[in-house]
């Protein structure tokens, strides 16, 4: 077993001190305003809309994309934006097709396995080369500005076995589950490209399935985002990121609740 093997077991075994109980009482407060009302369901189709388009805006603005908030829905309406790259027209609708995939995915109870991952990716990195799309990679990347050097392409397919073991295993709360997928799998960075994006949608995937609302980690925040994966990658320094998500979470649960009342 390689050394990051075992990180990736000993995190989901160990666990955390963090405590969700505040986020699992906002979770229930959400859950206990079900079923919705026509009006209260009106409301929160509206939300899911204009949270399809924060997430694609937000998410492709980490990795470098030049559109902003309106001309990304602009794109997932089906317009075009001249003067923007190609690249970040076809980003975009990736991150929207990898989205309705896993959702797809989640309605229709499909395992968590190494084939759903690829396929999200494969939707998701529209813009990047079709021969390198839902194929593990087969050479070294490097991540501009990190010290964080991700795994030898060699261990990449057992590290993703161990991963998806190490998580569907663990008796560790949901979020933390979740939390952890996400430091690991963006360490072993299996694709070519594309790894954030995916990474950032598996983590909503996992949440939705165990009926927490998807996050948003907003552009903005990208600098604190980077460096609290770093923070855990190298030094085994999980607060940042751990807060991270959890504060994204509340966030979300919290915009979630008013959006119905």
């Amino acid at each position: 077993m390689s050394g990051l093997s075992e990180r990736i077991y000993k995190a989901f075994i160990t666990g955390t001190d963090f405590s969700y109980v505040d986020t699992d009482a906002l979770k229930q407060k959400y859950l206990g305003l079900l079923p919705l009302s026509a009006n209260e369901i009106l409301g929160i189709e509206s939300y899911d809309n204009a949270f399809e388009v924060r997430f694609v805006y937000n998410t492709n603005s980490i990795e470098g994309s030049t559109l902003t908030l309106g001309e990304t829905a602009l794109v997932l309406d089906g317009e075009f934006v001249p003067d923007r790259p190609g690249r970040d027209y076809f980003a975009a609708r990736g991150a929207a097709d990898g989205m309705a995939y896993y959702k797809r995915a989640l309605s229709e109870k499909v395992e968590f396995s190494e084939d759903l991952i690829k396929n999200i990716h494969e939707r998701t990195a529209l813009d990047c080369q079709p021969s390198t799309r839902a194929i593990y990679r087969r050479h070294p990347v490097y991540i501009r500005g990190s010290e964080a050097v991700p795994a030898n392409w060699q261990e990449v397919p057992l590290l993703m076995k161990d991963l998806i073991t190490a998580y569907s295993s663990s008796t560790q709360p949901e979020i933390y589950k979740a939390t952890v997928f996400h430091v690991y799998f963006e360490a072993i960075h299996p694709f070519s490209d594309g790894n954030g994006r995916t990474g950032r949608l598996i983590l909503n995937y996992m949440l939705e399935k165990n009926n927490y609302p998807p996050i948003c980690i907003k552009s903005d925040a990208k600098a604190e985002y980077l460096k609290s994966l770093e923070d855990w990658q190298m030094h085994d320094d999980t607060a940042l990121f751990t807060s991270l998500v959890n504060k994204s979470l509340i966030s979300e649960l919290n915009e979630r609740i008013l959006s119905v009342n």
